[in-house]
C-alpha cells in the first residue's frame, strides 16, 4: 500500500475496496461506541465515518466491531499442533496477532527450530511476532538439546523484522547476580530499542527493582493482586495469564482499575488445543473479565491496544485510519463471541468456523527432536538413594507450582500406591549414553500403570510416572518409537497415545485430531486412577527448575529455592 493511494479513499473521493456498513465501532482510544461505516483499502483501514461507496459492501447489521485480538505471550508449541494449524485454530476465535516465544522448540532444536517457526508462517493470515528465547539452555541442572548464544541473538533480531526482542528472562537470579552471558544478551537487545520480556514469580522489593533495572518490562507470572500492583508501580506491563493449568485471571482481575488498566494485557502462555476448542482463546478472557465486573471496553483494551502499544505494533490494536484491517464482529460486548473475523480486509471466519484456507510455506524441515537415547530397561528405573524416609514432589490440580512432601517410607519401597507415592523418572533424550534420574512424586493418584511424555519444560527431556517399572518402560520406549509423544500404559498395554513428531512437541495432525487423542489420553489416565484434570500439562512442568519448590531433571532432584540438588532419601 502506498500512502498516496489510500488518501483519496480516506477523503471519500475514491471508492474503498471493502465498505463495512451499519457498524457499532468500539473506539479503544475514547472508550466510546461510534455508529458508522468503515472504509478499507488493501489490508488497511482508510477511514471511519460517513462513507458510502465500495467495490464490495458488507452490511454488519448493527453489530459491534472491535479490533483483532492480541495474545501478548504464547508458546505455540504448547498447543501441540504446528504453527499454521495453530493459526487455523485461533483465528475463528478472533485472535489476529500473537507474540510468540519459541523457547520450547529452541531448547530442542536450536536455531533450526526458531527459523522453522518464522519461515513456515511467513505470509499467513495471522500476525505472528517472535521473541528470541533468552535462556537456552534453561538451566545448567539438566541436559538440553541446544544453545542460543549472544551472537545467535544478534543474528535473529537483525535478520527477521518479526522479531520484537528478547523472550522471558526466567533466570532472574542470573540478572541479579549479573551473569555475564545473560547481561550481554540484554544489553544487545536494549541498545537496539527492542522489548525484553520477564518471568519473575514472587519477585518483590529491591530484587524486583534490580530486575527491572535490566530493562525487563513485562511479567506474566503474577498470581495475586498485590504482586501485580507492585510490578505495575515499578513500570512493568502485567500480562494476565489464562493457560490450561496456570489460570491467573480470577486472582488478578481485581487489581485492574480505570486508572491503571492500560498497564494490563491478556495472554495464554501455555494452552492445550482442547481448552481452546472448548472454552476459547483471548475471547474467553474477555468474557471472564466482564463476568468479574470489568467494563467491556476495558476488557477489550487489555485484549488489543494495550498489548499493541507496549510492543510497538503501531498498526494494530485499534480501528482507525492506517491501522491494519484486522477486526472482530460480535453481537454483544458483555457476552463476547466472535461472529465474523476479518483479517487484512478479508473475512476469514464466520460463527467460529474458518472460511478460508491457510497454507504454510514449503520449507525444508529439520525437526527430528534429537532422540539419541536407545530403549530403556527396568534396571534404569532404580531409585539410587537410601534412607528411612522419602522426599517426594507434591503436584497440585490445575497448577504448575509444586511443593515438598516427606513420607515415612524408605526409597526402596517406592512406588507405594496405597499412599499415592509413585516413581518419577526423567530420561534425557539428547545423549546416546543413558542419563536418567529416578525420584518420587505424589498427587497424581494413579493406581495401576504409567504416564509418559516428551514435553518437559524447558529442556524437554522425557518424563514418566508410574506404579510399576514395566509399564513405565513400555511408555518411554513407545515415545522413542514415535520419536516424541504422550503415552498412557497399564498392565503391559498402551491405552492411548499422541505422536508429537515435530521436535517431540507438536503434531502434524489437525487440531480436531489432536483434541480427540488428548481426550482419549485423559480418559485413559482417569481409568488408571489419575485425579489431575490435565496430568500431561502438570507432568510437563515437573522438570522446570526455575519455579518453586521441588523439581526433577535428568541430573537429580532440585530444590529451586536453594538452587541446589537434594537427596530423595532422608
Amino acid at each position: 500500500m502506498k500512502i498516496d493511494e489510500i488518501i483519496p479513499v480516506a477523503l471519500g473521493k475514491v471508492p474503498s475496496d471493502v465498505l463495512l456498513t451499519n457498524c457499532k465501532i468500539v473506539n479503544v482510544f475514547t472508550g466510546k461506541i461510534e455508529e458508522g461505516n468503515i472504509a478499507l483499502y488493501g489490508k488497511r483501514i482508510a477511514g471511519v465515518g460517513d462513507y458510502g461507496s465500495g467495490k464490495e459492501i458488507i452490511d454488519l447489521e448493527g453489530n459491534y466491531v472491535v479490533p483483532g485480538l492480541i495474545d501478548a505471550h504464547v508458546h505455540i508449541e504448547s498447543s501441540m499442533v504446528d504453527p499454521v494449524e495453530f493459526a487455523r485454530t485461533i483465528l475463528p476465535r478472533g485472535t489476529t496477532t500473537i507474540i510468540a516465544d519459541p523457547h520450547e522448540i529452541a531448547n530442542v532444536i536450536g536455531l533450526d527450530g526458531i527459523e522453522y517457526m518464522l519461515r513456515y508462517t511467513e505470509g499467513i493470515p495471522l500476525n505472528i511476532y517472535m521473541m528470541i528465547p533468552s535462556c537456552v539452555p534453561a538451566t545448567n541442572m539438566e541436559i538440553s538439546g541446544s544453545e542460543i548464544t549472544s551472537v545467535d541473538t544478534i543474528a535473529l533480531v537483525t535478520k527477521y523484522p518479526r522479531v520484537l526482542g528478547l523472550g522471558e528472562v526466567m533466570n532472574y537470579p542470573g540478572v541479579i547476580d549479573t551473569n555475564k552471558d545473560l547481561i550481554t544478551k540484554i544489553e544487545i537487545i536494549r541498545h537496539l530499542y527492542k522489548k525484553i520480556d520477564g518471568h519473575a514469580p514472587g519477585l518483590s522489593g529491591k530484587k524486583l527493582n534490580a530486575y527491572v533495572s535490566a530493562f525487563i518490562r513485562t511479567d506474566h507470572e503474577c498470581t495475586n493482586e498485590s504482586e501485580a500492583l507492585e510490578k505495575i508501580s515499578r513500570g512493568m506491563q502485567v500480562l494476565i495469564r489464562e493457560g490450561s493449568v496456570a489460570k491467573n485471571l480470577d486472582g488478578l482481575i481485581g487489581a485492574v482499575t480505570p486508572y491503571n488498566e492500560r498497564f494490563f494485557s491478556f495472554c495464554t502462555d501455555d494452552r492445550h488445543p482442547d481448552d481452546i476448542v472448548k472454552e476459547g482463546h483471548i475471547d474467553n478472557m474477555i468474557r471472564l473479565a466482564v463476568s468479574k465486573g470489568i467494563d467491556p471496553i476495558i476488557a477489550i483494551r487489555m485484549a488489543t491496544i494495550n498489548s499493541a502499544q507496549f510492543y510497538g505494533l503501531r498498526s494494530m490494536g485499534a480501528i482507525a485510519p492506517s491501522y491494519k484491517a484486522d477486526m472482530v464482529v460480535t453481537e454483544s460486548l458483555e457476552k463476547f463471541s466472535p461472529k465474523i473475523v476479518i483479517k487484512d480486509s478479508k473475512i476469514v471466519a464466520r460463527d467460529g468456523k474458518l472460511v478460508t484456507d491457510i497454507v504454510g510455506n514449503n520449507i525444508e524441515q529439520k525437526l527430528s527432536g534429537n532422540f539419541r537415547i536407545s530403549k530403556i530397561e527396568a534396571d534404569d528405573l532404580t531409585i539410587l538413594s537410601s534412607g528411612h524416609q522419602t522426599r517426594a514432589i507434591r503436584v497440585f490440580n490445575d497448577s504448575i507450582v509444586t511443593s515438598e512432601e516427606i513420607f515415612d517410607i524408605p526409597p526402596v519401597k517406592v512406588p507405594n500406591v496405597e499412599n499415592d507415592l509413585l516413581k518419577i523418572a526423567v530420561v534425557s533424550r539428547y545423549s546416546k549414553e543413558k542419563s536418567i534420574f529416578v525420584g518420587a512424586v505424589t498427587g497424581f493418584g494413579i493406581k495401576n500403570g504409567a504416564i509418559a511424555t516428551s514435553v518437559g519444560h524447558d529442556s524437554h527431556n522425557m518424563s514418566v510416572i508410574g506404579t510399576n517399572d514395566s509399564d513405565m518402560v513400555l511408555a518411554i520406549n513407545e515415545i522413542l518409537n514415535m520419536r516424541g509423544g504422550i503415552v498412557v500404559s497399564s498392565n503391559g498395554n498402551i491405552l492411548a497415545e499422541l505422536p508429537l513428531s515435530i521436535g517431540g512437541l507438536m503434531s502434524f495432525l489437525t487440531t480436531e485430531e489432536v483434541v480427540k487423542k488428548i481426550n482419549e489420553l485423559k480418559d485413559a489416565a482417569k481409568s488408571i486412577g489419575c485425579i489431575i484434570n490435565d496430568p500431561f500439562m502438570v507432568l510437563s512442568f515437573v522438570q522446570l527448575a526455575v519455579i518453586p519448590k521441588l523439581r526433577i531433571t535428568n541430573f537429580g532432584l532440585v530444590d529451586v529455592e536453594k538452587g541446589n540438588f537434594v537427596n530423595v532419601g532422608i
